[in-house]
């Protein structure tokens, strides 16, 4: 059966019944009709548990909408990111050529006054077309066919989004923009004739300087990287390119609330981060710890100037102050004491441990010092600017 059956009235209400229950128990139970399409329905039910997460406003403000499978909806841009993406460039129209979920083609409705989404897959791109209907506000093309054959006929437009597949059919993660399907990189050159800016949204696991130097071969130019974190993980890397921009990128680490609007943020270039000296120190008062987007931003010498705080070491990405900082974009901790990597010198049985420039991980660590995972009492193995090993005993501010 195709998603055009879970429109039945029948079916929406068994959902919407089950909606929170767990999902491995239900499947265990006959269905009330017999010749519903059982593993479509609970499929249904599990997208709709992940949506509650990452796109509420689908479940609570719009009926009728139909969701994506699971794995896909895993994989697709929270509604937070989708937003914050939208609101980074203006423009009249836009494409987006892999429209999977929707989620960042109705992210753009709201500040575009008209759009195009291209999606390969027939029932995915029927699926689209319903949902925009319901969610949209402006007129949007669904165009059922490959990104690689609409660039060949594209009309000029302001902004093009792509997000190419990072899983192959093993679901295997891939990283590298020339391993992606599509591969970004044979598509850059005809498409950067045809529109005025380009954003692709990468993988976290993409390195940023290889990225950067990667799309220069291809004659496109990096005017922005963002690296973008939500609750808690960064969620995305982000480059925005057109064909005109020759100086250095600039590298935005930022932090985001759920309805896409910045937290924190850090903007810096790759030559600023590289001259700047961090100030460094013993440990004091307080300890810092950088949230995920502002490690993967790789800023860790600029982002102690901009909230007055030392580092460690130069290679110790943790940062300490006498007074606390209460903006700074991370984890703060009150420093309670100081001891050597010993067990007998470890007043703790229980602690969360983290280690940062530190010839021993930590499950090996752990394993070491006999301290059990968990509780209000963090250690922290570091190396000091005077090469000193040691852990910091910390209490979460």
């Amino acid at each position: 059966m195709s998603w055009q059956s879970l429109l039945n009235p029948d079916i929406q209400e068994f959902i919407t019944a089950h909606e929170k229950d767990d999902i491995a128990a239900l499947a265990l139970k006959k269905p009330p009709v017999a010749d519903w399409d059982y593993k479509l329905i609970l499929d249904q039910i599990k997208s709709r548990q992940k949506a509650r997460q990452k796109i509420p406003l689908w479940l609570t403000h719009h009926k009728n909408i139909i969701f994506p499978p699971p794995d896909l909806l895993e994989q697709a841009s929270s509604a937070a990111t989708a937003r914050y993406k939208a609101g980074l460039i203006q423009g009249q129209n836009f494409v987006d050529l892999t429209g999977c979920c929707g989620i960042d083609t109705c992210a753009f409705t709201e500040h575009f006054t008209n759009g195009t989404c291209i999606e390969k897959d027939k029932s995915a791109a029927s699926l689209l077309a319903h949902n925009l209907t319901l969610l949209s506000s402006v007129p949007v093309e669904i165009i059922n066919t490959s990104a690689e054959n609409f660039i060949k006929t594209m009309p000029p437009l302001d902004v093009a989004l792509i997000d190419p597949q990072r899983r192959d059919s093993n679901q295997k993660g891939k990283y590298r923009f020339e391993d992606c399907a599509p591969n970004i990189l044979s598509l850059l050159p005809n498409l950067l004739e045809k529109t005025r800016t380009v954003i692709v949204k990468t993988s976290p696991m993409l390195d940023i300087t290889q990225g950067i130097a990667t799309l220069e071969s291809t004659g496109a130019s990096a005017r922005e990287v963002h690296c973008i974190q939500w609750r808690s993980e960064c969620k995305e890397v982000l480059f925005i390119l057109n064909n005109n921009t020759k100086t250095m990128p600039a590298i935005i680490a930022v932090s985001l609330d759920d309805s896409g609007n910045p937290l924190y943020e850090m903007r810096f270039t790759q030559e600023e981060e590289k001259t700047c000296r961090a100030p460094l120190s013993q440990p004091l008062s307080y300890l810092y710890e950088p949230g995920p987007a502002f490690q993967k931003s790789g800023g860790f010498n600029m982002i102690a100037p901009k909230y007055a705080v030392h580092k460690l070491a130069p290679q110790t990405h943790l940062y300490t102050s006498d007074e606390w900082v209460a903006d700074f974009p991370g984890r703060s901790f009150e420093i309670i004491g100081q001891y050597p990597p010993k067990a007998e010198k470890i007043p703790l049985k229980q602690a969360h441990i983290t280690v940062r420039n530190f010839p021993i991980n930590a499950p090996t660590l752990r394993k070491k010092l006999k301290i059990k995972d968990g509780g209000q009492d963090y250690l922290f193995a570091c190396t000091l600017a005077n090469g000193t090993k040691t852990m910091l005993h910390a209490q979460k501010i």
